[in-house]
């Protein structure tokens, strides 16, 4: 059995019962469980005072895909690490040993459970599935291919780059590519730009979960660290080559027949705002095969509908962010499950696949 003995657990749960079956399986290993309750501002509050707590456990369930922004402040403001645990503790048993659950699953969370406690005191955090960290940014072309599933070798050219914006025109696009991210999607989206070439013939569209207002602030910061310019969609936008056009909150996007961005007066569908669903839908069934899709970091699973429809009707091109380099991985593990993604990889090695999709094996990553 394992042994969490001087781990000091907060447990999060959106059930009282499963809040209570946890408390006595790692209780019952050992931990100290110093807190337990829902994901509020109340609880937020009491483990920013609590100077005991190791490690946070949070039975990831639906209720949450409907606050993310309380999930959002704990993460800005809690320093410690996480580990989310998604579906384990939906269906209980009682009558069985350990409430349903196999010791081998019990012991592999406590494990995790232990290692991110103790490296949490030793302050040399280990980058995991489960932990929210950052990758260094810096990190090398070979060792941002480690997750390349088909190994392919890129050549690395020295050259050096201007970090000023093209005053060339940019051309009307026809490759456009839809980025579909949530929690942990803004960082992972600034690491994958940051290492766009400038000269990569493409357009995206970025479809972030946020709340009103940070739009305009999102659209800055990453038109600071990216060669293509960044900027908030306005109705009649044309997408071209070059640009990242980001899609607004509060109103629903179309294309027309010219393929010029229309926003609707009416409110996105379904819980997400936007709906990374509908702007894959929009955007594929328009650019069809000259379309694809990558899925970041985040928490549900908006996107995974539209995907599948892309892939049966134009056998798109989907693509997702691994699951070890998120810091929730619920999004692009859902299109992993329906067997939709044929490349998964960092940030990094995201951004270096597309290069040498568009532009062969010489090019770099700037």
């Amino acid at each position: 059995m394992q042994n969490l003995r001087n781990v000091n657990l907060v447990i999060v749960s959106g059930s009282e019962k499963v809040q209570k079956l946890l408390r006595e399986m790692f209780i019952k290993r050992g931990a100290n469980v110093v807190l337990s309750g829902f994901l509020n501002q109340d609880l937020i509050s009491q483990i920013e005072h609590n100077e005991t707590a190791d490690v946070i456990l949070i039975d990831m369930n639906d209720a949450y895909e409907e606050d993310e922004s309380t999930l959002e402040c704990l993460l800005d403001k809690v320093d410690l690490p996480i580990l989310f645990y998604e579906n384990l503790f939906n269906e209980i048993n009682e009558s069985s040993s350990e409430y349903g659950f196999s010791l081998q699953e019990i012991n592999k969370l406590a494990t995790k459970l232990a290692d991110l406690a103790n490296s949490s005191k030793n302050s040399h955090p280990e980058k995991t599935d489960v932990q929210i960290s950052e990758l260094q940014t810096e990190e090398t072309i070979n060792s941002a291919l480690a997750h390349d599933s088909d190994k392919q070798v890129v050549t690395k050219n020295t050259i050096e780059h201007s970090l000023l914006k093209s005053t060339k025109p940019p051309e009307k696009a026809v490759n456009v590519w839809v980025l579909g991210a949530s929690i942990g999607g803004p960082e992972a989206v600034k690491r994958f730009l940051t290492r766009i070439p400038p000269e990569l013939p493409v357009a995206f569209v970025l479809a972030q979960h946020l709340g009103d207002g940070f739009v305009g602030l999102l659209a800055n910061q990453l038109d600071k660290i990216s060669h293509f310019k960044v900027r908030e969609g306005v109705d009649g936008d044309t997408l071209r080559h070059g640009e990242v056009i980001i899609v607004p909150v509060d109103n629903r996007v179309v294309l027309d027949m010219q393929g010029q961005i229309k926003f609707l007066d009416e409110n996105w569908q379904g819980h997400y705002k936007p709906s990374i669903d509908s702007v894959i839908d929009k955007i594929t069934n328009y650019y069809q095969k000259q379309s694809g899709v990558i899925i970041f970091s985040g928490m549900g699973a908006d996107g995974v509908l539209a995907c599948q429809k892309f892939s049966e009707k134009y056998e798109g091109k989907v693509w997702a962010q691994s699951a070890d380099t998120c810091v929730i991985s619920s999004m692009p593990d859902s299109v992993c499950k329906a067997n939709l993604v044929s490349y998964s990889g960092s940030p990094e090695a995201l951004a270096l696949k597309i290069a040498v999709y568009y532009m062969g094996k010489d090019s770099y990553i700037a």
